[in-house]
This record gives C-alpha cells, sequence and structure tokens, in this order.
C-alpha cells in the first residue's frame, strides 16, 4: 500500500520555462557550437600529452588533427559526422545525444537486496526558426527518450527514489517524447514558452549543477524537496511567460495541465481535472565576489486528489473502503546557491553550495516537509580538471495524516539520507560515475539501506 501511495505520487518539478538556454538564441552561438565541434579541447587534461596508436603513425600529414587525436579530444562519440553536424548546426538544427547506463543495487538493509542495470537514450534536437527560413526569436524543442532495462529505486526506499533518470519516461521499457515546446522571444528579457515540459529538463534548465541524474547526483531527494511533487507530474502540456536576467531564468508564471503526458500526447483531455499554477522569481546576489541567488517557487493545483487522511475513508456494503477527495494541494518551496570558491585563472574549477527547502499542506499532500544541502566541486584536481563530485544530505518529513493512515499495517517514519558521487571524465565524451547512498528508509521495519551503483554516459 505504501509503495503505490509514494511512487505513484512522487511526480517531479514542472517549471514552465524555457528549455534550453536562452544563450542558444543568440547569433553567435551557432558559430560557437561549430568551432567547438571542429576544434580540439584546450587548457584539459584530454588535449595533453595524447598518446596516438601505433596505426597513425604512417597516417599522411594533413591539417586537420587526426581520427585517433580527434576520438580523445572530441565533445562527442561520433565527431562532426564528416561535417555534417557543423552544417546542421548552421541550419539552425540541433543536435544532443546521449545513452546512460546505470548498475545500481541494494548492497544491504532497504527492502530487497539486489543489482539491476538498465539505460535510456536521451536524444535533444533544438530547431532555430530565423536559421530555417523562419521568423527571429523562434526556437522548437524535442526530447525523446528511450528506456529500457530495470531499476531498484523500489528496492531501496519508495519515498526516495534513488536513480531520478529512471522514472521516465515510464517506470516500463518505452520510448516516448516527453518533452516538446514552441518559445517566442518577445524581447532580450521576456519569452513565452507553450508545449510538453519535461520537468527533469526545465529544472535542469534554472540548476544545471543538478545534472538530470545523469552528471551529478542520482537521488531525487537531493536534486530538490519532494514536497513540490504532488501538484505535478512528470511531463505536462502547458503554457507560460519567462523573465530573463542577463541569460538566466529570473522568473516564471506558467498554467499546466497536472496530468501526466510522459508517454502520450495528452491534449484530448487538456485540464479537464484542473489545473496548476507555477510562480518563480529568483534574485541573483554576489558575495565575497562570488555568484549565488535565491528562488522561491509556489504551485497550487485545483485537482481533486485522493486524500490521506483516515477520517476520509469510508465503507459502502457494495463497494467497500472508498478513498476520500481532496480538492486543491499547494506548497512552496525555497532555493539558494552559493559559489564557495572559485579557481582566479579558471572559473569552471569551482566549489558550489545547493540547498532546497519545501512545505506542504500535507494532505492530500503526503511529504508535510523536506529539504537537502549539497557541496559540489569542479575540476579539483589539477591532473582532472573535468572531473566532479559532491556530497549531500537530504531529510524528507511526512505528514501525520499519512503515518496515520497506513499505521495498521506498516509503521512509518521520516527518511533522510545521504549521497555521495565522483564523476570521472574519461574522454570529453565518456564519463563513468561511482555513487553510494545511504538512506532511512520510510518503513521502520527495514534498515538503513546501503545503495551501490555505477553510471556511465557517452555523449554522441
Amino acid at each position: 500500500m505504501v509503495r503505490s501511495l509514494s511512487w505513484g505520487r512522487l511526480a517531479i518539478l514542472g517549471l514552465l520555462i524555457s528549455g534550453p538556454s536562452p544563450a542558444v538564441w543568440a547569433d553567435d552561438m551557432v558559430g560557437e557550437s561549430a568551432a567547438v565541434e571542429a576544434s580540439v579541447i584546450e587548457g584539459t587534461s584530454f588535449a595533453e600529452g595524447v598518446e596516438v596508436a601505433p596505426e597513425c603513425y604512417d597516417a599522411p600529414c594533413t591539417c586537420a588533427p587526426s581520427w585517433c587525436e580527434s576520438l580523445l579530444t572530441s565533445p562527442t562519440l561520433t565527431g562532426d559526422w564528416g561535417g555534417a553536424r557543423t552544417s546542421l548546426t548552421e541550419s539552425g538544427i540541433i543536435y544532443q545525444g546521449y545513452l546512460t547506463q546505470f548498475y545500481q543495487g541494494v548492497a544491504r538493509g532497504g527492502a530487497e537486496q539486489q543489482f539491476k542495470y538498465g539505460g535510456k537514450v536521451d536524444q535533444f534536437f533544438t530547431f532555430q526558426g530565423e536559421k530555417l527560413g523562419l521568423w527571429k526569436g523562434l526556437l522548437i524543442g524535442m526530447h525523446a527518450e528511450t528506456r529500457f532495462g530495470q531499476d531498484s529505486n523500489f528496492d531501496a526506499v519508495g519515498l526516495a527514489p534513488v536513480n531520478a533518470n529512471m522514472l521516465w519516461p515510464s517506470t516500463g521499457q518505452t520510448t516516448a517524447i516527453s518533452g516538446f515546446t514552441v518559445t517566442q522571444m518577445l524581447s532580450e528579457e521576456w519569452l513565452v514558452t507553450a508545449g510538453k515540459l519535461n520537468a527533469l529538463d526545465l529544472f535542469n534548465s534554472l540548476y544545471p549543477q543538478g545534472g538530470r541524474g545523469i552528471d551529478g547526483f542520482m537521488n531525487v531527494s537531493t536534486l530538490f524537496p519532494l514536497s513540490i511533487a504532488r501538484p505535478l507530474n512528470l511531463s505536462v502540456n502547458g503554457i507560460g511567460v519567462t523573465k530573463l536576467h542577463e541569460g538566466q531564468v529570473q522568473g516564471s508564471l506558467s498554467v499546466v495541465d497536472p496530468n501526466n503526458s510522459s508517454t502520450t500526447v495528452g491534449l484530448g483531455n487538456l485540464f479537464e481535472s484542473g489545473a496548476a499554477i507555477i510562480a518563480y522569481w529568483r534574485h541573483f546576489t554576489e558575495f565575497q565576489g562570488l555568484p549565488g541567488s535565491h528562488a522561491i517557487l509556489g504551485e497550487y493545483s485545483s485537482k481533486s486528489y485522493t486524500s490521506v487522511d483516515r477520517e476520509d475513508f469510508y465503507f459502502l456494503p457494495t463497494v467497500g473502503i472508498v478513498a476520500g477527495k481532496q480538492s486543491g494541494t499547494w506548497s512552496i518551496s525555497y532555493f539558494g546557491e552559493q559559489r564557495l570558491w572559485q579557481d582566479g585563472c579558471n572559473p569552471k574549477r569551482n566549489v558550489g553550495l545547493f540547498t532546497s527547502w519545501g512545505i506542504s499542506d500535507g494532505n492530500p499532500n503526503p511529504i508535510r516537509w523536506s529539504g537537502n544541502v549539497s557541496l559540489q566541486g569542479h575540476g579539483l584536481i589539477d591532473s582532472r580538471p573535468a572531473d566532479t563530485m559532491g556530497v549531500a544530505y537530504f531529510y524528507t518529513g511526512l505528514s501525520s495524516e499519512f503515518k496515520d493512515l497506513v499505521s495498521p499495517v506498516i509503521h512509518l517514519q521520516d527518511v533522510q539520507g545521504g549521497e555521495l558521487y565522483y564523476n570521472m571524465a574519461v574522454t570529453p565524451w565518456f564519463n563513468l560515475t561511482p555513487d553510494l547512498q545511504i538512506i532511512q528508509p520510510s518503513n521502520a521495519a527495514n534498515d538503513t539501506a546501503v545503495v551501490i551503483g555505477a553510471r556511465a554516459k557517452l555523449t554522441f
């Protein structure tokens, strides 16, 4: 019972804002993208002391880097496709593809001790209207996902999913378009977006250090407070307006359909069960010359949800126990980030603090409050400038109504845990990440879960 209630409602944050960074809309972005594709990465360990395979020694000398050199220094495994990738980019079609594989399991405690293998193929397409002969400021984005294999989200702790990326687009093997948005720039500071929104992508556009579960932390509770999850869903349709500040999202106001549309178009019954309103505002700061920000997110959904208060359940002789409904739900969250240290010669080498906290109504939201705090370092080892690492702690406080509802069957307790990862950039296009999570489960009868995993990401 707890398993279905907790998992079925753990939908991830949906902010109706522009998916890609506003920098993509700049006129010079295409030129920069093409230059990166065609050049050797400089200033990193990959560009220093590259050993060329023996079979390459007798290759004729050309002005361009050899294939062997390019393979080790190219930002993508498949390179420039013989110039086709650069040509497409210059024409207004930008493609990014990732294959991420996971081997993760519960080594001790939790609900079940076993290891599982699974993965995702994420493909991003960006179409620039002006480059394609349409009009200036038009941007169309699409995210196609293929999920395969299994995950350990239920084996460890149901109310703290240990693998955020494997939540999409469903819990089974499938291929779907989880995001499709049309954005129109109204000015350098204002834009309007409509379409199907991939919630994890949108959150990543605000706080890229999160890494969508394929670069940074893997546990959902480490990325954001779970109290924000009830009003929204994994993939939603809607429309909203966004305010930019120096190329970053400063605020947004959106109206979205609260129903999940991860594997469906979702337009046939749009807003039939209600609507969700999302408001976000961020204030940018500077402390000791280092950047930071503070943001507030408020959300309200008018949809009717299953109540988690036992007093709303009643018995019908011909039906049995019937769950009551609760109309509407809300949550308020705070997000803060602050760079703590930065290399004066290389800003990409830094240490950053991130924290987020949220509170909700407690019914129908089973999460009354939740929060996390994390430290992430980039390029801390001189010889490994592209590596990243992070350590985090999270706490999820369950509502008293939810605890009382299931207490006759299961004794529930608040969930808390920590996560530690080290992301090794083996090449610019291949990352290998060992990950450790230790979690106190919601089911008090289960021992503390020790979750060990490895993540391998290919950028193709």
